[in-house]
């Protein structure tokens, strides 16, 4: 079994790199995870241990229940890392590195234009009702896992990237008929970020 995976995070592509600000940290080895021991190897659950949100940081936005009725897999494990200007949040089984589910956070003055010019792959889709600008995309299999399901969205000062990794294995068509399902996860996040905005604003 391997271990649970929680360094190595990247944003969704080099370009969004360069947009944002090329900065700020990562999750590392040290950063705890909820629902596991943190650098143990831990054995199968059946169902979530936790909230995702009781990992902090942009975790607070995710939810097992919600990430495993869209994708059918069990996530139960969920660490957050850095500050400023990049913030993320790794989901997984105790299975080992995939699936996963990667939501970043990052910064950004980009508008509205430039965002929907540079930051969708090619062949994606537009996501209508998601902040002023989405996407939904997949992408070839990666090392070790499956396809990858992606769905960025820009909102005021911030662009957001959720990244479902499959299994290895999984057929393009089985992620694909994921998509649907994880756009509405992704709104329900979008909305809980706008109201917690709405509240730091308040308590400003």
């Amino acid at each position: 079994m391997r271990r649970l995976r929680w360094t190595g995070l990247v944003l969704a592509g080099v370009t969004m790199t360069l947009l944002v600000t090329g900065c700020g940290e990562l999750p590392s080895d040290d950063t705890k995870p909820v629902g596991a021991e943190n650098g143990a190897e831990t054995e199968s659950a059946t169902g979530p241990s936790g909230l995702a949100e009781d990992a902090g940081g942009i975790c607070e936005l995710l939810d097992f229940a919600a990430l495993s009725a869209a994708t059918g897999e069990p996530f139960s494990v969920a660490v957050s890392g850095g500050e400023g200007e990049v913030t993320s949040c790794v989901v997984q089984t105790t299975a080992g590195s995939f699936p996963d589910i990667t939501l970043t956070k990052a910064k950004t003055a980009t508008d509205t234009e430039t965002y929907r010019s540079e930051i969708p792959p090619e062949q994606s889709k537009k996501v209508k009702d998601l902040g002023k600008a989405g996407y939904s995309a997949l992408r070839k299999q990666v090392p070790g896992g499956g396809p990858v399901v992606e769905i960025g969205w820009l909102t005021k000062g911030h662009m957001y990237s959720f990244r479902y990794t499959t299994v290895e294995g999984t057929e393009k068509d089985a992620a694909r008929a994921t998509i649907e399902a994880l756009v509405e996860v992704v709104r329900d996040i979008d909305e809980r970020a706008t109201a917690a905005a709405k509240d730091k604003d308040k308590d400003d």
